[in-house]
């Protein structure tokens, strides 16, 4: 067993269940004994984690990404009235383009799908690098607020990224994450598995998956402070625990397969098509915004799918309202 990617532990159970990112990309599922955290062994390789990530992997619709960054950009707003925002993982860039369009904030992203990167850059115009944050050469306290929507389940190196987010960070900035609920995300694969004693497709591209009290841990480790923590999801969570009757098709999604074609990062082919949606008005957008925080629970809770943190350096900790 490879050491955990979160305490360095070689302590791990047996193997919980296969799964697989692709039909030649096929893994063990470990729980480290000593954190709690879930990951795969060995960790896949960046080859095998750039084939999640092809141009398909990001045709979101930009008018609901963008409408997402317009509302978010009042809640910036509501902070200061200027700084410097980075999105980690922003994919092809159109949720911070919202916010450039709404606020006097400077915007910046980085993401390892070079297609993301490509649209990003050559559509939109937006400051966005390619690759590993922890890679970055970023200046130290660079900015006031940074992104982190559903990326760290999905590196190698989750305490690295949070290393480097805190060396970015300004002293009195804030790191907004976004994790699933490892405990709960990973019901689903280990019930495929079980059931079919096959390898369970990680439909998502989720490697390492954090419990609360493991993500609690690294959070710490890493020198942040907690301001604000919500759960949310709880309707899928508690289909995923058995709570609530599960959907018909819920093996669909974990059935092996090799990810959609499309063009991998880093090839010519790989161009970003995005499907444009409905139109709706900004003010729309800010109120599901506000509707989405309102559904959620205070507090890191075992039956939800999905968790929200807020997170300052350690020892500059208050409360704040984004």
């Amino acid at each position: 067993m490879n050491a955990c990617p979160v305490c360095g532990s070689m302590s791990g159970s047996p193997p919980r269940a296969r799964i697989c990112l692709g039909l030649d990309a096929v893994f063990e599922l470990v729980e480290c004994a000593l954190c709690g955290c879930f990951f795969c062994d060995p960790l896949p390789t960046g080859e095998q984690l750039a084939r999640c990530y092809s141009a398909s992997y990001y045709d979101f619709d930009p008018r609901r990404e963008e409408g997402k960054g317009m509302a978010f950009a009042r809640r910036l707003s509501r902070i200061r009235g200027a700084g410097a925002i980075l999105d980690v993982g922003c994919a092809a860039g159109f949720f911070i383009n919202g916010i450039k369009m709404r606020s006097q904030w400077e915007v910046y992203g980085i993401d390892f799908g070079e297609s993301a990167v490509r649209y990003a850059r050559e559509e939109l115009n937006l400051n966005v690098r390619c690759g590993e944050l922890a890679e970055a050469d970023y200046p130290a306290r660079s900015f006031d607020y940074i992104h982190v929507n559903n990326v760290l389940e999905h590196v190698r190196d989750p305490v690295g990224l949070l290393a480097a987010c805190k060396r970015m960070l300004k002293h009195d900035g804030i790191l907004h994450l976004s994790v699933p609920n490892g405990a709960n995300d990973v019901l689903g694969l280990l019930e495929f598995h079980r059931q079919e004693d096959r390898p369970a497709f990680s439909h998502k591209g989720h490697i390492c998956f954090f419990p609360a009290r493991t993500l609690l841990r690294m959070i710490e480790a890493a020198g942040f402070t907690a301001v604000r923590a919500r759960t949310h999801g709880f309707k899928r969570g508690m289909r995923n625990a058995g709570i609530l009757p599960k959907k018909r098709n819920w093996k669909a999604s974990h059935e092996p397969r090799n990810p959609a074609p499309g063009g991998a990062p880093g090839e010519d082919g790989g161009r970003i098509s995005p499907p444009v949606g409905r139109a709706h008005s900004e003010l729309y957008y800010r109120w599901r915004l506000s509707m989405d925080y309102l559904k959620m629970a205070p507090g890191l809770h075992r039956f939800g799918l999905d968790f929200l943190l807020l997170l300052k350096h350690s020892g500059s900790a208050q409360d704040v309202s984004a």
